[in-house]
């Protein structure tokens, strides 16, 4: 009876450890890949136009500069300078000789409709005195001094509508040059484009950039680890899961948490990016692109 009692208690001992140590287990499961640290916002590159030869490099790797500060000026740009002030020169000279030929014309006009009604009326005096009070000689030299006035004004009205176009269209082309300068100095110009550090300014003055960038900035403020987790694995992840980063250039181990997850397999290596917001990005930012290794803690469960 003590032998049953014993064998039973043993049993039981043993089934218990088990389940205990398999719940245990299931626990402390965790997923493993390897990432790449990353700006939130990514690396954003900037270059000048094509040919220009830079001038003059107002910032340096590290700078932490706002929105809008210049960064590296292009030779072009003083041209450039140039440019606007002739084309600012043309449109101001549009605009006044403009409005003089329109106020003489229009002067003209006033002239010649006066002139107009002037024959009308004189026309008209004669007529009501009666047919025997005009020959016909003058009734006709009435009338061809009402068409020659009519003509006069319609004459100076037509003009005055040319000239009104002609003004419109000088001035939109004078306006179009100045605006067209002043796009060729901003683009001779590299402003920072958002608040940031300056990663690298690649070239000095003199250099030409030949289509690559000259100013690599980022915004360091937000770190992101973008990691490749086996596709089998991908299941057992979702948007908040943590994670915690390592790697032998790192003092400390990084933490974070997931915030996006992708729905696109990779064919070569059947691995999906994961995107992990890392809670210190200090600590990250001077490691861009770098490679971690990455472990994310998961409820012990089934792939599906």
């Amino acid at each position: 009876m003590k032998k049953k009692i014993f064998l039973f208690c043993f049993t039981f001992v043993c089934i218990l450890t088990l389940l205990t140590t398999s719940s245990t287990i299931a626990a402390e499961k965790k997923i493993g890949a390897l990432g790449r640290i990353k700006p939130h916002g990514g690396v954003i590159q900037i270059g000048i136009p094509p040919g220009n030869i830079i001038s003059s490099v107002m910032a340096k790797s590290g700078d932490v500069v706002k929105k809008g500060t210049p960064l590296v000026i292009s030779r072009e740009v003083y041209p450039n300078e140039a440019e606007i002030s002739g084309a600012e020169m043309d449109l101001k000279e549009a605009n006044t000789a403009g409005k003089k030929a329109i106020e003489i014309k229009q002067l003209e006009a006033t002239i010649a409709k006066m002139q107009l009604e002037y024959a009308r009326s004189a026309l008209n005096r004669m007529l009501e005195g009666g047919s025997d009070t005009y020959s016909a000689q003058a009734k006709e030299e009435k009338e061809h001094a009402v068409s020659l006035a009519e003509a006069k004004y319609n004459l100076a009205t037509k003009e005055l509508e040319r000239l009104k176009l002609n003004q419109e269209i000088n001035t939109s082309r004078a306006s179009a040059k100045v605006k067209a300068g002043r796009i060729k100095a901003q683009q001779s110009r590299v402003n920072a484009p958002i608040d940031g550090t300056i990663l690298e300014i690649s070239q000095n003055i003199g250099g030409s950039a030949d289509n690559e960038p000259v100013v690599r900035m980022a915004d360091l403020s937000i770190m992101d680890v973008v990691a490749d987790v086996f596709e089998g694995d991908i299941f057992l992840l979702s948007p908040g899961t943590k994670a915690t980063i390592n790697s032998k250039a790192l003092s400390h181990s990084l933490t974070g948490k997931i915030t996006a997850i992708g729905k696109i397999v990779s064919t070569k290596s059947r691995n999906v990016e994961v995107i992990i917001r890392l809670d210190n990005a200090e600590a990250a930012s001077r490691l861009i692109n770098h490679e971690v290794n990455v472990s994310f803690d998961v409820p012990g469960k089934d792939r599906k």
